[in-house]
């Protein structure tokens, strides 16, 4: 009898949890907002959350102070790809389209410029800048020092789109569009390479050094130990552009293309799922997991306080559907393939994938697509995006000719020297004559 009133007891339990709907949940207070004038496509905040870094297709650099207001913006010559704030708040790092990466005192003042080979897209500040990872076009992943001088580059073969660095540069990370994510020490030596199955738009490493998160074009984000073991994988809505995480994975930020931003806990549950309204270009979390900064495709960086809500019960009642009018949307979208697949598509010069792919969030008007895929010519055309409407495109790209002794136009020189030798041949049976 006794037993039977224990599973009474814990059936009662149950049934009335389910009931009440009792649930713990992460909760996002809006502080403030920014506008810029263009995408945001990467911010990044000090671990004191004293010091927020955006940056975009506006091509400017601009730092914000804990409260939103403009401490200084510096201008690029295109599109500023990726900034980083160095954990102290003492240095400020930018990766631009115009092929150079950027160092800057917190005050605004240039310490130094690094001229890439070719577009800067990715970019990572630790210790105070003495220590600067950076990736772009021409397949490399590099590390300066505090001078801009390269301690040492890797080549890995693919557009480098991201790079994270740990507090005191033990540790570099980088993701590539040969579907790579790759871990570094300090000399640059590749300690290991993992596959995950689509281009890498984000990294980053935990403070303590133990975690790494990668995101990815597929919309996934993965959580791997230093060691290269993959701990969990966590499915987003659409491409996954950045992350950011805390101290022992203990909170993980992941920004997506379907206009959200989740907080993953250690196990890689969502904890909080935010929709913003439009793409999430850029996410980064304060070493307290309590602030989150965000950029997106309406030109704007916001900043959340995060905090854990308080068990809360929600009634089972289902209310009846409520008739709203649906939203005019602002922006239009594109859909691009070609033939063959597999080529890199850069919209107004800025890497977005590759073939096929949709891009979402596309302000209206003219915008100028690019293919290139190796062998073969680059194809570039101009299409108009209206709000609210996906336009197709597909390229047909042309193989580029090999170059041969024909082309080169070496028979010329052989047949003349060829008709040299019969005349010297000539010239001497009529001298034996």
């Amino acid at each position: 009898m006794t037993q039977n009133k224990a599973w009474a007891t814990v059936v009662l339990a149950v049934a009335l949890s389910l009931l009440c709907g009792i649930v713990v949940a992460e909760e996002a207070s809006l502080d403030w907002t920014y506008e810029t004038g263009a995408t945001v496509r990467g911010v990044s905040v000090s671990a004191d959350g004293t010091a927020v870094a955006a940056g975009g297709d506006d091509g400017k650099v601009t730092l914000l102070g804990r409260d939103g207001a403009v401490l200084w913006e510096k201008k690029a010559q295109a599109n500023v790809n990726s900034v980083s704030v160095a954990p102290n708040g003492s240095a400020v790092g930018a990766a631009s389209s115009d092929n150079h990466v950027y160092l800057y005192e917190i005050n605004g003042e240039r310490r130094w410029s690094y001229l890439l080979p070719g577009r800067g897209f990715a970019v990572a500040v630790a210790d105070g800048g003495a220590y600067v990872a950076a990736g772009g076009s021409d397949d490399r992943v590099y590390l300066l020092d505090g001078d801009g001088e390269v301690l040492w580059k890797y080549y890995v073969g693919s557009d480098v789109l991201a790079t994270a660095v740990t507090p005191d540069g033990s540790l570099v990370a980088a993701g590539s569009t040969d579907e790579q994510l790759y871990l570094f020490n300090a000399s640059g030596k590749l300690l290991w390479s993992t596959p995950v199955f689509s281009d890498v738009l984000g990294v980053s490493c935990s403070p303590d050094s133990q975690y790494i998160v990668a995101g990815t074009s597929e919309g996934r984000a993965y959580l791997f130990s230093v060691d290269g073991e993959k701990i969990w994988e966590f499915r987003a809505g659409g491409s996954v552009t950045s992350v950011s995480m805390t101290e022992d994975a203990r909170s993980v930020a992941a920004g997506s293309l379907d206009r959200t931003f989740s907080i993953l806990d250690r196990n890689g549950e969502s904890i909080l799922s935010e929709e913003t309204g439009t793409a999430v270009r850029g996410v980064a979390l304060t070493a307290d997991g309590l602030t989150l900064v965000t950029g997106s495709g309406d030109h704007m960086v916001r900043a959340y306080t995060l905090s854990l809500a308080e068990p809360q019960e929600t009634p089972t009642a289902v209310p009846p559907p409520l008739t709203t009018a649906e939203p005019t949307p602002a922006t239009g979208a594109m859909t691009v393939s070609s033939n063959p697949p597999g080529a890199a598509v850069y919209m107004d010069n800025l890497l977005v994938g590759k073939t096929p792919v949709t891009v979402p969030d596309l302000e209206p008007g003219n915008h100028t697509v690019t293919l290139e895929l190796e062998g073969y010519e680059p194809w570039t055309g101009d299409f108009r995006v209206l709000a609210g409407t996906t336009v197709t495109v597909n390229g047909t790209l042309m193989q580029r000719p090999e170059t041969t002794q024909t082309q080169a136009g070496t028979p010329i020189p052989v047949m003349a020297i060829f008709g040299a030798m019969f005349a010297v041949v000539v010239i001497g049976l009529k001298k034996k004559d």
